[in-house]
């Protein structure tokens, strides 16, 4: 049996199992020696989570987990940061392993503590006064990518995760999203480019045409070579790293 955001429960050889937060072995059904109690304490300060086992009517030990942070998380927020975007984490781990990230200068805000079905609330919240990105791997951000006004998944997140993004990253590393809002400014830039260029030859080139001031061969050839224009235009970010 699952309890939600505490832990699970079952039996083996008919004895129950109980594996979680501290507060599922409250009460006079359970002992907790003082020991573990101190070694959960301590965890919890590192910024790490311990989950406490037990069975029989008495917790028998504590499962010390943590996260690795990813390996260049530092130069991308300081990349996404100098770039004048607004860096909030969102996390459901502790305060005390937030607590590392509240000190970096390019961190604006963090959101520690957070339990799955409150992440989409706060980023709905965020999207309300600003455009939003969400990038995240796990099960638990799916409800929050689906409400940021875009969601990035990366490359080794859970297939739920994908789903309810907007775009996934091929590459397992974080320095692709900086990339990615550099491609997807590179384009916007481009589509304004070609736009314009369209208007301002069907705003010239059509009433010259129209008014025989062109013959049919040139506004022919015209046309071709505004329409190669643009392509051409647009293949540059094929072949130009930006």
């Amino acid at each position: 049996m699952t309890v939600t955001d505490r832990g699970v429960s079952g039996r083996i050889d008919g004895d129950e199992v109980v594996v979680g937060h501290r507060s599922l072995f409250e009460g006079d059904a359970w002992t907790v020696p003082e020991p573990l109690d101190v070694v959960g304490a301590e965890a919890r300060e590192a910024g790490r989570v311990p989950a406490y086992v037990g069975w029989d009517g008495g917790v028998r030990g504590v499962l010390v987990i943590g996260d690795e942070v990813r390996d260049g998380w530092e130069a991308v927020v300081e990349e996404l940061a100098a770039d004048g975007r607004r860096v909030v984490l969102l996390t459901g781990d502790s305060p005390a392993a937030a607590r590392r990230f509240e000190e970096h200068p390019a961190i604006d805000e963090v959101f520690a503590g957070v339990p799955p079905e409150a992440k989409a609330e706060t980023v709905r919240r965020l999207t309300a006064t600003e455009r939003v990105a969400m990038v995240g791997d796990g099960s638990n951000d799916a409800p929050a990518l689906a409400a940021a006004d875009i969601g990035i998944s990366v490359a080794s997140g859970t297939d739920l995760a994908a789903d309810a993004a907007d775009a996934v990253l091929l590459e397992d590393r974080l320095s692709a999203i900086p990339e990615l809002f550099a491609v997807t400014r590179g384009t916007n830039r481009r589509l304004k480019q070609n736009l314009g260029w369209a208007f301002v030859y069907n705003a010239v080139a059509i009433p010259m045409a129209v008014s025989g001031v062109l013959n049919p061969l040139f506004a022919a050839v015209a046309m071709a070579t505004s329409s190669l224009l643009v392509v051409s235009n647009s293949a540059r970010a094929v072949y130009k790293d930006e």
